[in-house]
């Protein structure tokens, strides 16, 4: 199935009123279950914990290196130096989730025994981290850059996250603590969770700014994202257990957060992808959507023995005369419109044979049709005919139309 750039951008669309929906509604998800905390914690089992927390993690980790790949190989076209922060800002984000999944309390023995002060650092690392850079990937001016900084940044990125990994492991048991297991988080981790919830509220901020500078969704998408987020880093300051339901509420907000983040910051360029390709393409893609666009037919010809086979390349005149692109693609005139089969395709023989351009008029369906024909050559010869289908407008309609513009003008 060909997937084309309007595809995706019918993928989904935010709205105001949706947005506000979302945020209502997670906002009162979190009252439902803070008041009915007791019925719903006797529904998860601490057993079954382990298995959802990692799933939640590891859709949020591919969410991360996802969009790192994806920016990692368009920076050859974009050269942009926000996406370029975007794709290692995911990157650390991923590797230390990654951490903090696999040294979870009751995971498998990886490195040193798991343990929920080495998780929790990994935790909170990664959040402060990515708070502090998603702030700067809003807020700094993206430019291109005129050299390739990838590999340089990737090195940079391992030595930082190499050196996290080893202090976290290596001074396990010096580093402050963050949670007391059944008593709950300490002042440290919760100042620190809270300076992570301001900068999402500084990133929801701005987003929103921005979205109402040019009514672009897609910072809506974003805005949500860290709306989620924010929520997010509050739950995880009153959990007493990391096996708890506030603690699962925070991992789920986490995800839904991530969803957002894909639809707003990776969908979205995706279906803006015109800086991935060199002039010549950006300029077919161009193309392809005004001919997609266009009240009219384009179509190609080509000869196959002595037949003219069609190919519809767009136009919205197709749906009108009753045909669909299948009905077309790949037939003759006969197959599809046999009455007029044989003057039309007078015409065809002549542009083939005759190397000339034409441009004459038939009736379908009781109105006029303009069709031009122009030869395509290679090396002296005519390989292929392009072809366009266009109605022919009364001019006593269109007298009327340039009198009532021209009344409304005065």
């Amino acid at each position: 199935m060909k997937v084309t750039i309007s595809s995706f951008k019918r993928v989904s669309k935010m709205s105001e009123r949706r947005f506000l929906v979302y945020t209502v509604s997670a906002v009162m998800l979190l009252v439902l279950i803070h008041l009915y905390h007791s019925e719903l914690s006797s529904y998860l089992n601490p057993e079954n914990y382990i298995a959802f927390h990692t799933i939640l993690e590891f859709f949020s980790i591919a969410v991360s290196f996802s969009i790192f790949s994806y920016v990692w190989k368009s920076f050859v076209f974009s050269k942009s130096r926000r996406l370029l922060l975007l794709a290692f800002l995911f990157f650390i984000l991923g590797v230390l989730d990654l951490f903090h999944t696999l040294t979870f309390k009751g995971m498998p023995f990886f490195i040193t025994e798991s343990s929920i002060a080495k998780a929790t650092w990994f935790w909170i690392l990664a959040r402060i981290i990515g708070a502090v850079l998603m702030v700067l990937v809003l807020i700094l001016p993206d430019r291109k850059l005129t050299i390739d900084p990838r590999r340089t940044c990737l090195t940079l990125c391992a030595v930082i996250l190499s050196v996290i990994i080893f202090l976290v492991f290596k001074y396990e048991n010096s580093l402050p603590l963050l949670v007391i297991e059944g008593e709950g988080t300490t002042v440290l981790k919760n100042l620190m969770e809270y300076g992570v919830s301001f900068l999402y509220f500084i990133s929801i901020v701005v987003s929103l700014y921005f979205y109402n500078e040019g009514k672009n969704g897609q910072h809506l998408f974003i805005a949500l994202a860290f709306t989620f987020l924010f929520l997010s880093e509050l739950v995880f300051t009153i959990y007493q257990s990391v096996y708890d339901i506030d603690n699962f509420t925070g991992h789920l907000y986490k995800a839904l957060g991530y969803i957002f983040i894909m639809k707003g910051f990776y969908f979205s360029t995706i279906a803006d992808d015109s800086f991935l390709k060199n002039p010549q393409e950006k300029l077919w893609r161009q193309t392809e959507e005004m001919i997609q666009t266009h009240y009219g037919i384009i179509f190609r010809l080509t000869k196959q023995e002595n037949d003219f086979i069609h190919q519809i390349v767009g136009g919205g005149l197709l749906e009108d005369l009753g045909f669909s692109p299948n009905e077309i693609n790949g037939k003759t005139l006969v197959e599809f419109l046999p009455v007029k089969a044989a003057r039309i395709e007078r015409y065809y023989e002549c542009v083939w044979k005759n190397n000339e351009k034409i441009v004459f008029d038939v009736e379908i369906g009781g109105d006029t049709y303009a069709i031009s024909l122009v030869p395509v050559m290679n090396n002296g010869e005519v390989v292929e005919i392009a072809g366009a289908v266009m109605g022919i407008v009364k001019y006593s309609r269109l007298d009327r139309c340039s009198r009532s513009t021209k009344a409304g003008a005065m």
